[in-house]
């Protein structure tokens, strides 16, 4: 379908989060609260959009400090939120990395890739529910969305899917299986969002191959790098797009909640991997995440 930014509806009094806001397709999204690691990071996103949108100098862009990589870091931005708002309609859990190096924990003792794409940001959703849920009651549905930035990259996890019975969720597993494992997760959670939660529509759209920083742990020679960016990837703009579609569109209902979307736009049926259609499986990694949630002191 045709989709662009001038097909978003009003969004004149709405909160939204954007995690990673201060880099490559989340920049491209931010509306209200930008979460990033550190005030000079957002404040460097910060002078970028306005470069760009020279209109946005006008808005409300707040700095939400977020290190998704520790639960207690996703927890504390999260009730940091909320002392500061009581409503919240778009969450978009866009930050993530890819590529790190093999063997790496956070400091949790998990996979970082399973870390920083999916415990830290399923820790930040969990306590932003109440608030959502808030949102979402008395409302129209869809008024409350959660958008967990997905990809077909959930491919490059193994047939066997996540190893859950790993302590560290996959550490020995090469960097790309393990991109996988985290993306295939968002994916399941996604999905158990929407059982558990029908009255906020939750969405995993992949973005598609675009121009970001997420390949930077992935050590691609600069003259490759220059090849794929003009053959391969498409500026994050494109990349934004779907993700915008998920996050403003009135035309998804209650029926297509937890689904997967491609570029550009489109709900897609067929899933990157078989183990994304087990939900069973998926009630499993929702109980991991909580249980690992509760070893950490931040349930």
């Amino acid at each position: 379908m045709s989709f662009s930014e001038s097909d978003i509806p009003d969004l004149h009094d709405k909160v939204a989060v954007v995690t990673g806001g201060n880099s490559g397709i989340g920049k491209q999204t931010v509306a209200v609260y930008l979460a990033a690691r550190t005030k000079e990071k957002y404040e460097q996103a910060i002078n970028e959009i306005h470069a760009s949108h020279p209109a946005a100098v006008d808005a409300q862009i707040l700095f939400l400090q977020l290190d998704l990589s520790t639960a207690a870091g996703a927890k504390a931005a999260a009730e940091d939120f909320k002392a500061k708002e009581s409503v919240l309609h778009i969450l978009y859990n866009n930050a993530g990395v890819m590529g790190t190096p093999k063997g790496k924990l956070s400091s949790d003792g998990y996979e970082y890739q399973w870390a920083v794409n999916l415990f830290g940001p399923f820790v930040f959703t969990y306590h932003l529910l109440p608030v959502l849920e808030q949102t979402a009651e008395n409302a129209p549905f869809s008024a409350a969305r959660i958008i967990n930035t997905a990809s077909n990259g959930a491919k490059q996890a193994p047939k066997s899917g996540i190893p859950l019975g790993d302590p560290t969720v996959g550490s020995s597993a090469t960097r790309f299986e393990c991109y996988g494992h985290s993306k295939l997760g968002i994916i399941l959670i996604t999905r158990q969002l929407a059982e558990r939660y029908p009255n906020i529509l939750s969405l995993a759209p992949h973005p598609g191959p675009v121009r970001s920083d997420l390949t930077r742990e992935l050590g691609i020679p600069r003259p490759i790098m220059w090849i794929l960016n003009r053959v391969v990837f498409k500026p994050v703009q494109y990349g934004a797009l779907t993700q915008l579609y998920a996050g403003t569109t009135t035309s998804i209902d209650h029926s297509k909640n937890g689904s997967y979307l491609i570029p550009l736009a489109k709900l897609e049926k067929k899933l990157p991997h078989s183990q994304c259609y087990d939900d069973r499986f998926g009630k499993k990694v929702w109980d991991w995440n909580m249980e690992a949630m509760k070893k950490a002191g931040c349930d």
